[in-house]
């Protein structure tokens, strides 16, 4: 597998996970993402519905 194939294939999942992420509500995904010692459920709330707001939108995150 070449690079290039390895960077779609990954693609191919992050999109999967993000869509299957989506068809839930904001709060059963959060909870669903929450690990212990990670960002805490209301942060995860707060992420997914900015990731959701720039995805419909078509804006990019600062960080990417």
């Amino acid at each position: 597998m070449t690079k290039a194939e390895a960077i779609a294939a990954a693609g191919k999942i992050l999109a999967r996970a993000r869509a299957e992420r989506d068809a839930l509500p904001v709060r059963e995904a959060a909870i669903a993402a929450h690990r212990p010692g990670g960002p805490s459920v209301d942060e995860l709330e707060d992420l997914i519905r900015t990731q959701r707001v720039r995805a419909m939108t078509g804006t990019v995150s600062p960080a990417a």
